[in-house]
């Protein structure tokens, strides 16, 4: 029944449209577009402005990803620009940014992996640096990478100074991870605030490089020795790029007293 009285509908439509001049039925096509489909005229508009809008989303969601991939690639730039920015004197060695790829290990005994092997010339016991302080050393080193030791690491050594009055010790790392200024004899000029930096007798560091800060002296009666925690300026799980200084410590002396 509904599908015959949409055909009478539709007849009696065709018939009123053919009747008449062509003025005449133009003017009739005109009148029932604005009124009778009206309604499926603008839902036509708004099929294809909803067409429009969604490709023009499309243009513009491509360009967004673009720029936030260029911003992205531009603040990394910024940030190895900024990494590789040294604020004390390291005198003239040169080094290379590397980016820290990797760990070996657990918690705090855990080594860092570098992109920098030995295609990069790097070798054993090259000191590693940020632009805060002294990181590690490389104590591995393969075609395309390298293991670097890090300072808060139980089994790194350093001999270490205070900047202020060149009172030597050697800077030790529990396996927490805490630092400390040992063989410093008691009553020595030692103070809390104290900057410690690395000494001459270091076997890794050029000398002077900033390692920490005095943040307590500990004293026992029971130890020849006190010693100095220290909070290092540098937390090595928190890099994400370092600076291998391509420095080699002088041992010559060594040598010349091998025999006797």
């Amino acid at each position: 029944m509904k599908r015959e009285l949409h055909f009478l509908i539709y007849l009696v439509l065709a018939i009123f449209l053919f009747l008449g001049s062509n003025d005449d039925r133009l003017k009739k096509a005109q009148f029932i577009s604005k009124t009778i489909y009206l309604p499926l005229v603008n839902s036509l508009h708004k099929l294809n402005s909803l067409f429009d809008l969604k490709e023009k989303n499309q243009i513009l969601s491509e360009k967004l990803s673009e720029h936030t991939i260029r911003i992205t690639e531009l603040e990394n730039k910024l940030v190895e620009i900024e990494n590789s920015k040294i604020y004390y004197e390291t005198g003239n060695y040169n080094h290379l940014l590397a980016d820290i790829v990797g760990f070996k290990g657990e918690f705090k005994e855990r080594c860092l992996i570098i992109n920098k092997g030995k295609k990069n010339n790097i070798k054993i016991d090259y000191p590693i640096i940020s632009n805060d302080g002294i990181v590690g050393k490389i104590i591995s080193v393969s075609q395309n990478y390298s293991i670097v030791l890090p300072v808060d690491h139980s089994r790194f050594m350093l001999g270490v100074m205070s900047k202020r009055n060149h009172l030597q010790g050697i800077m030790k790392s529990d396996i927490f991870g805490n630092s400390y200024m040992t063989l410093i004899k008691p009553g020595s000029d030692i103070r809390v605030g104290d900057i410690i930096v690395t000494s001459q007798i270091s076997s890794v560091f050029p000398k002077g490089f900033p390692v920490g800060e005095v943040i307590k002296l500990i004293e026992n009666p029971a130890e020849v020795f006190m010693s100095a925690k220290i909070q290092i300026f540098i937390n090595p799980s928190e890099l994400d790029q370092a600076v291998v200084l391509l420095y080699e410590k002088d041992k010559s002396y060594e040598e010349e007293f091998k025999d006797n």
